[in-house]
């Protein structure tokens, strides 16, 4: 009996699944990634929190760019192994961030839990950059951030203008451009000023294309690179492998799109290696 293309799971059960392959992938990039643990960027009278990332690096003493990896909703899970490698084979020092293993979160991925994380992940991101700065081998004039969905909407938060304004945090260190997988772009309120990609699927009902592209003009401000690209077929999380068959998460649809993956990573590619070389 040959089973269904897509099958429908609970999402706890979904979650749950996605977090035992988070840990196991943990051990698999035991040895080429190294365990690394940085401050957040504080706020006045509010230190920042200790967080855990994964960082890998080229051959070479450097100093090379870097891209500043940030998950969705669900954590840190296996296909950031795709994007470790399509990124340090192309000469960038990457250091994927775990925003919730040290704060023992399982997933922020209903509204409130998002919500609530928001503001703490974009902190997290600037520690990273903090933290990639103070490595001999980065430029820290060449660093991006790379986000998918939650992510992706963190991606575009540090993309805003004055994003860094709440924070503690050196003057001269700033994010050079950014790519963002299937964010919610309908939270976001400021202009971005600097190089932005979006990467999202025609069919994505979580973080719909539409929200996206009603905001491009606007954010098009002093000439800045603003870049969607739709891709057709692809649903939400069309760039994770364990997303097949399709399944429901939270009441939506997402699914694994092959095609849209190895099409976007290269669009990625091409983006990065314009704006940081």
């Amino acid at each position: 009996m040959l089973l269904p293309r897509t099958v429908t799971f609970p999402a706890a059960v979904v979650v749950t699944l996605w977090c035992v392959v988070r840990s196991l992938m943990v051990d698999a990039l035991a040895g080429p990634l190294e365990r690394v643990e940085f401050q957040s960027a504080s706020q006045p009278l509010i230190p920042g929190d200790r967080i855990q990332g994964y960082l890998a690096k080229p051959e070479g003493a450097g100093p090379f760019p870097a891209v500043i990896g940030l998950h969705g909703c669900a954590g840190l899970d296996a296909t950031k192994q795709r994007l470790t490698d399509d990124l340090v084979t192309r000469g960038y020092v990457t250091l994927l961030v775990d925003s919730f293993a040290t704060r023992g979160i399982d997933h922020a991925c209903t509204l409130s839990r998002s919500l609530a994380n928001a503001r703490r992940r974009t902190s997290d991101a600037y520690g990273a950059l903090g933290f990639l700065a103070r490595q001999t081998f980065v430029d820290p004039k060449r660093v991006a951030a790379v986000g998918f969905s939650q992510g992706g909407w963190v991606a575009l938060s540090v993309a805003e203008s004055n994003s860094f304004e709440p924070f503690v945090f050196p003057s001269d260190l700033r994010f050079r451009t950014v790519v963002a997988f299937y964010p919610l772009c309908k939270a976001v309120v400021g202009r971005l000023v600097i190089p932005t990609l979006i990467l999202i699927g025609a069919l994505d009902d979580w973080t719909p294309a539409a929200d996206c592209s009603e905001k491009i003009d606007a954010w098009r401000t002093d000439g800045v690179q603003i870049e969607q690209v739709v891709y057709p077929g692809a649903h939400h999380g069309f760039y994770y492998p364990d997303f097949q068959p399709g399944s429901k998460l939270f009441g939506h649809w997402v699914e694994y799109n092959g095609e849209a993956a190895d099409k976007a990573s290269r669009r990625m590619l091409e983006f990065l290696d314009q704006h940081l070389s």
